[in-house]
């Protein structure tokens, strides 16, 4: 039988097969063995040979690169959408994947019903696997181009629900019992310094300063599996000062006791950011107390073949809420929109803008149904 031309290349175990060697990407050599020299070289050169990289390798690699640079608040906003990214596409070559199929993925989530906000993000986490295969050297030569640049969202989404400030008789009740109802003060703190409810949880007796009325913030607490963790603010511009208003100012003191790095609003230890669990029930608590609650009741019956009721309560309330009235509060005393944005905190003018417009064409409906009410008074009259 005539010698194989690949033969030599190999050594000739005494069983009978050749034994060869592949290295890997990271340069590890690998032993692979075959009885037909020919096939040998033929594995050996698909080992070897370099391996179009699948969407799941990408998206680790962004995962990898980029997930410790994300603010807690945004992980948990993109957690979900990633593990939907891996089910979708995980073992497809990822420069193979074309914009109608990622398209296909958005438009079935918008007819399961998802909202623009979550269809949103879903958009955002594909675009950012991609822009980081763009840029990584070992993916380059496969994946080019960013697929989801071509895909539009999916048209007829509904509208996001607007945050509403809280109506004039909320904000009077939250007012008048702030002093003796349960987590009442934190509910006027939220609305005497539109902090966003991490950035409240936040201060420390450190960051007021009395003597001065005002409120620093520096700092947000935010929550991954429940635990609490310190952060920086959402955006640099969470980074600021706010004054303390009569309202706060007449039910803020400092215990005696207090340490200047005790926590103003915090769980069972001062020196330790509240626990969301905690958060929620207090923040349930508060809302059922005061009627800021939706009932769902729901009837059971028991072991013993008794019927009762479970009443379900949702709170129609939300700490961001209280950001939008202190906009309102803000707008209605005639700040100007760029010393708004500042004491909101907002990272552009442009949010801050909006909010002032919708108010002024809120302000301005409610100024023409007064004048037709006014009119159709003085008719009557007549």
């Amino acid at each position: 039988m005539a010698r194989s031309k690949h033969a030599a290349l190999y050594t000739l175990r005494s069983d009978g097969r050749y034994q060869g060697y592949w290295r890997d990407q990271n340069g590890v050599r690998h032993t692979i063995c075959d009885r037909d020299p020919e096939r040998l070289y033929e594995r050996i050169a698909e080992k070897e040979a370099p391996q179009a990289p699948t969407f799941r390798v990408i998206a680790e690699a962004w995962h990898d690169k980029h997930w410790d640079e994300i603010t807690e608040g945004t992980k948990s906003c993109y957690a979900a959408p990633y593990r939907r990214a891996l089910d979708e596409f995980g073992d497809r070559a990822a420069g193979e994947i074309q914009p109608f199929e990622i398209s296909a993925h958005l438009l079935r989530l918008k007819n399961q019903r998802y909202s623009a906000k979550t269809i949103g993000m879903q958009k955002t986490v594909y675009k950012q696997i991609y822009e980081n295969a763009i840029i990584t050297r070992e993916f380059s030569a496969y994946v080019k181009t960013n697929p989801v640049l071509l895909v539009p969202m999916p048209s007829s989404l509904p509208k996001p629900k607007k945050r509403e400030a809280p109506e004039d008789e909320i904000v009077r009740l939250i007012r008048e019992k702030a002093g003796t109802t349960y987590f009442g003060l934190f509910a006027l703190f939220l609305m005497a310094t539109g902090f966003r409810r991490g950035e409240a949880l936040g201060i420390q007796w450190r960051d007021v300063d009395f003597r001065t009325g005002w409120i620093s913030c520096s700092k947000s607490v935010s929550h991954r599996g429940g635990t609490a963790k310190i952060s920086t603010p959402k955006t640099e511009a969470g980074t600021r000062k706010v004054p303390i208003l009569p309202d706060l100012a007449r039910l803020l003191k400092r215990p005696a006791d207090a340490a200047a790095d005790d926590f103003v609003f915090y769980g069972e230890d001062p020196k330790k950011p509240m626990p969301l669990s905690t958060y929620n029930r207090r923040w349930r608590h508060y809302c059922i107390d005061m009627g800021f609650v939706e009932d769902t009741p729901e009837e059971r019956i028991s072991k013993q073949g008794k019927r009762y009721i479970v009443h379900n309560y949702k709170p129609t309330l939300t700490a961001h809420n209280f950001r939008h009235g202190y906009a309102t509060l803000l707008f209605e005393a005639k700040v100007d929109e760029y010393t708004a944005q500042r004491l909101i905190g907002h990272a552009n003018i442009e949010t801050t803008h909006a909010i002032y417009t919708h108010l002024r064409n809120k302000q301005k409906e409610s100024s023409v149904d007064m004048l037709i009410a006014h009119v159709a008074a003085d008719l009557a009259s007549e």
